[in-house]
């Protein structure tokens, strides 16, 4: 049906072109000046007609070749208007030669050709229009007028004022040079905007496309046609107009009649299509599972779709010129909405959780999303907010979190948590338990503060890249506490990711195992003291015994001291390994202890015990540490270890006590031969468990045992010239 009322009108169009061709020539026949004037007006008209429905449709217009070309044609169809003016014949102008019209000719000719090129040009490089005209783009245009116009009037001022515009006819040679090498020039412009349009033929209609090509492909055979002519009067002359006054009239047909006036209906069919997506838009807004509501520049509420009345509670009626503060809970204070004036205000969008208020009082969280929306001018005019109700899904979470609390604070292991830098961000109080640290204050440190080394943190952190595909993997890790002791944790190191599922760090979960390795320790010591200590004793028990028997007198008397003597130091040791042996079978937890009052007793009893001993004892009125309740036990037997291996016949042994805010250190100097060098290195780890030099190994390993179980630190110093200096350092209470 369209097309069949497309021919029917192109049929129109042709046979009024044709009866306008006979009619013309007639004319032209009996009276040429009479035809030319009536051609060049014909153009004249045309081209002012172009100008005045693109002027006005411009707002419309969305393709910038019609802008373009709609400005170019009124300075085109002036000039135009002055080349039939001075026409031979006309006696408008002075000066009555063919020199004059021909010179306007030519500046119509390239006015024309130069638009056609350029707008073509912008055609290529220039998106089209599809948002409203803005006042930018009048501006634009209102500069193209005033360019062409001064074009215009430099070139009018070289033929009228300056007379400086090169002569185009002679009336003895009829066309000059210039003249026919401009006609060449401005068909090889007329050629090149066909180039330009063909390669953005898509930006035109097909019919649009086709009138402008035929239109400008007249042109280029008119230009040709006026490069014969010998006489303004004569055959080429008019076959060159003729082909101007089709050139025109497609012209007409192609901007005017197809390229606006139909498109009007075009755009009219637009505007009905982007009605009924605008509908659509409308319809998928109401039936929208978010919230929508629009309001003013300053708040007010324009609309809101039926879901927004839904998780509100207030009808449509009753929000329709309210401020959406009618929903603030009081949760967020003047600062939180500051912020968001100033964002959305500032063009930018606004993402964020709100604690709205419903109509019945309850308070539901939602995602609210809220941008703004400007005019063609860039100005801001309403603001959108897309709001989702999430109040199940943060109640969700908030039980997941409970959830999560309860197990994280319930696990009996300590566990930290560590970002992807390796940094402390949260901990569980078996944490604090173990280590010593609270939160606060390791929060944001490194965790190289929770390891003895850093090869030890070193071999964490390549463990992490190196098994970077688990999703977890457990090692053996020595530990450092607060107080300083090592420990060795049974650690096993999970990879914590996000919602997007973005690896955010790494959740350590570590088991003290100090017991168990402890009583593997220790039960070497034992096994190795026992084979070693008790072997020499019985050695020597069985020497004697063989001396007994083959003796008599004052010597089977010594003999039987000796055996005596030895006798209670095997009963010492075996006491002693009692004592361990209980501390490794039943471990207490650390508690307040009155260390004053224990290295006073302890103190007493070795005065009382050991007779002529210079015992000095250092310390304050009162002092109090986190120990097990045996820690009196460990500083007897570091005092007595002192006085028994002085080698002196009076021992001289320094007991100190000092206590700050966080620690308490008992140091314990004697002058004696000192500690062996291979028990120290036993104890401290430096060394596998070797053979121990005397009975006071045992007591040793008790002294540390009991500190260790005490979350302390036992070290050893040697005093010059002579001697040996011990220190339990202990946490403060």
């Amino acid at each position: 049906m369209a097309r069949a009322s497309a021919l029917k009108g192109f049929r129109t169009h042709l046979i009024l072109g044709l009866v306008g061709v006979v009619a013309l020539y007639l004319i032209q026949v009996r009276n040429y000046l009479l035809f030319h004037s009536l051609v060049e007006l014909f153009s004249v008209t045309v081209a002012f007609a172009v100008f005045i429905v693109v002027w006005n449709a411009r707002g419309d217009i969305e393709n910038p070749f019609f802008a373009v070309l709609g400005v170019a044609y009124l300075f085109i169809g002036a000039v135009d208007l002055l080349h039939t003016l001075a026409y031979q014949g006309m006696g408008v102008f002075a000066t009555d030669g063919a020199n004059l019209p021909t010179q306007l000719w030519l500046l119509g000719r390239y006015l024309e050709a130069f638009s056609l090129v350029g707008a073509a040009g912008l055609a290529i490089t220039v998106q089209s229009r599809s948002r409203p005209r803005s006042k930018r783009d009048d501006d634009s245009l209102a500069l193209v007028v005033v360019g062409y116009a001064a074009v215009v009037a430099l070139g009018l001022s070289s033929v009228f004022v300056f007379d400086v515009f090169p002569q185009a006819y002679s009336p003895a040679g009829g066309l000059t040079d210039f003249k026919i090498v401009s006609e060449y020039v401005v068909m090889g412009l007329l050629l090149l905007s066909i180039l330009f349009l063909s390669r953005r033929r898509e930006r035109f209609e097909s019919r649009v496309y086709q009138l402008l090509v035929a239109a400008v492909a007249l042109s280029v055979v008119s230009e040709l046609a006026f490069t014969f002519y010998i006489d303004v009067y004569g055959v080429s002359n008019a076959a060159g107009h003729f082909l101007k006054f089709g050139s025109f009239y497609l012209m007409y047909l192609a901007v005017v009649k197809t390229g606006i006036t139909e498109p009007q209906k075009t755009l009219y069919r637009a505007l009905a299509r982007r009605e009924a997506e605008a509908r659509r838009f409308e319809e998928a807004v109401e039936h929208s599972g978010h919230a929508v509501v629009i309001t003013d520049r300053d708040g007010t509420i324009e609309y809101v779709n039926p879901a927004y009345e839904e998780v509100t509670g207030y009808t449509e009626a009753e929000l329709l010129g309210e401020n959406p503060r009618i929903l603030q809970s009081g949760e967020h204070d003047d600062a939180f909405f500051e912020e968001l004036w100033g964002t959305i205000l500032a063009g930018e969008v606004w993402e964020s959780e709100f604690v709205d208020e419903r109509k019945s009082g309850e308070r539901f969280v939602v995602n609210q999303t809220i941008a703004p929306i400007t005019d063609e001018e860039g100005e801001i005019r309403h603001f959108v907010g897309v709001h989702k109700d999430i109040s199940e899904r943060k109640k969700q979470e908030q039980e997941l979190l409970e959830r999560y609390d309860l197990l994280f604070n319930s696990i009996r292991d300590a566990i930290f948590v560590v970002d992807r830098d390796h940094r402390i961000t949260n901990a569980n109080p078996a944490f604090t338990g173990l280590f010593g640290y609270e939160l606060d204050d390791v929060a944001g440190d490194s965790a190289r503060v929770l390891y003895d080394s850093e090869e030890s943190f070193a071999r964490v952190r390549r463990e992490v890249r190196k098994r970077a595909n688990e999703g977890r993997f457990t090692q053996m890790i020595e530990y450092e506490k607060r107080t300083g002791q090592i420990f060795p944790g049974e650690t096993t190191v999970f990879r914590l990711h996000d919602a997007d599922g973005e690896e955010v760090g790494f959740i350590t979960l570590v088991r003290d195992v100090s017991d168990r390795e402890n009583r593997i320790q220790q039960l070497k010591v034992l096994d190795r003291m026992l084979r070693h200590n008790l072997r020499n004793d019985m050695n020597v028990i069985q020497g004697y015994a063989d001396l007994i028997r083959h003796r008599n007198g004052e010597a089977v008397a010594e003999d039987a001291r000796e055996i005596i003597e030895t006798s209670d130091r095997i009963v010492e040791t075996v006491n002693k390994q009692r004592e361990v042996t209980e501390l490794l079978s039943r471990s207490r937890p650390p508690q307040r202890v009155d260390l004053t009052s224990a290295v006073d007793t302890v103190a007493a009893a070795v005065r009382e015990q050991y007779g002529p001993v210079q015992l000095s004892v250092s310390m304050p009125e009162e002092c109090y540490a986190r120990a097990v309740p045996s820690i009196s036990r460990a500083i007897e037997e570091l005092v007595e270890n002192a006085v028994i291996h002085s080698g002196r016949t009076e021992p001289a042994v320094e007991v100190s006590l000092d206590c700050t805010d966080e620690w308490a250190e008992i140091t314990v100097a004697d002058d004696g031969p000192g500690i062996p060098e291979i028990e120290r290195q036993v104890l401290t780890g430096e060394i596998e468990i070797g053979p121990l030099q005397h009975g006071s190994g045992v007591g040793l390993w008790l002294v540390d045992l009991i500190v260790e179980q005490s979350d302390g630190v036992l070290s050893f110093d040697e005093r010059e010239p002579r001697g040996s200096e011990v220190t339990v350092r202990l946490q403060a209470e």
